[in-house]
């Protein structure tokens, strides 16, 4: 089947407008825009509607002819729902498994979901591929990994295929950094703003950096791949390093001068992850990263040339 009908939801958010600006670009698709906003950022250039996961009626109409869903949706970090676990129930699965339950009886053939690698493994201190031992300590671990399963369960009851991406710690252009999310672009703008920084714990735990070009240059690949196979990839780059390390970089790559403040660690963060990229590289043979200082230094041009 020719895939020709993309359905986006959260096409607001950081990945959903880069994912978007890279689709657009595709004249064989035609892509319809999803979100919580009443409006897109996109303007009336593209199709769009605020979305409610759980109104059937909605669902069915608004995606009856769509063949490929990306969801990028999330209501959450793993901060934010350290101290209440029940948002993430209430807030992603709940809305999730309402949400497949509609579109498996639909014409839908393929859902591309994005994970979490950075919380689905819990600690780990080697390389973790796609099969390796999960180990979710936080809430939003626990639910994204919940959420992977049903999209197993799904694709057993109704044949609803999937790829999923366990996504690295991604940065990049245009990055909303207010609840929490984004280290390298939270670095940045308190470099540019105050001269400063923070560092919950010593700086010692080790996280990947993807940028996100990157990113969405890889997930758009789900719109030519197979749509009758499900899979399975850590989307990460080759930059795994300790916060120490990356702010090394950070004063390396970019002019401005700062200090760094170390504070108490968090519960929530993840000591130690080391991500098994194989797979994915496997599948796109000709893919080259972004190196880390050429991502820092466009993400810092950006956010230098558009401060308020």
């Amino acid at each position: 089947m020719s895939v020709k009908n993309i359905a986006i939801i959260g096409s607001n958010g950081f990945i959903g407008k880069h994912l978007t600006e890279t689709l657009i670009q595709k004249p064989a698709l035609n892509l319809f825009l999803f979100g919580k906003s009443q409006l897109s950022v996109f303007g009336n250039a593209l199709p769009y509607s605020k979305i409610n996961l759980t109104n059937s009626i909605e669902i069915n109409r608004d995606f009856s002819t769509i063949d490929i869903i990306y969801y990028l949706a999330s209501e959450s970090i793993p901060a934010s729902s350290w101290e209440n676990p029940v948002l993430e129930i209430e807030k992603n699965l709940i809305p999730f498994i309402h949400f497949l339950e509609c579109i498996s009886k639909l014409s839908v053939k393929k859902i591309v979901f994005l994970s979490s690698a950075g919380t689905i493994y819990g600690p780990s201190s080697y390389k973790v591929s796609e099969d390796s031992n999960k180990n979710p300590f936080s809430p939003h671990g626990i639910i994204k990994l919940t959420m992977e399963h049903f999209l197993n369960y799904f694709e057993l009851k109704y044949n609803l295929k999937f790829d999923i991406y366990r996504l690295s710690n991604i940065y990049g252009e245009n990055q909303e950094t207010s609840k929490g999310l984004g280290i390298i672009n939270t670095f940045i703008e308190k470099i540019i703003s105050e001269k400063k920084i923070n560092i919950f714990g010593n700086g010692k735990n080790v996280r990947n950096y993807v940028y996100v070009k990157d990113v969405v240059n890889l997930l758009s690949s789900a719109v030519t791949a197979d749509i009758e196979k499900s899979n399975i990839y850590n989307l990460s780059s080759n930059d795994t390093l300790s916060i120490n390390e990356l702010v090394a970089i950070i004063k390396k790559t970019i002019p401005d001068d700062f200090t760094v403040t170390y504070k108490n660690q968090r519960q929530s963060d993840n000591p130690a992850i080391y991500l098994d990229n194989s797979k994915l590289l496997n599948n796109h043979p000709n893919f080259n990263f972004t190196s880390i200082e050429e991502g820092i230094l466009k993400t810092y041009l950006f956010i230098k040339e558009n401060k308020k």
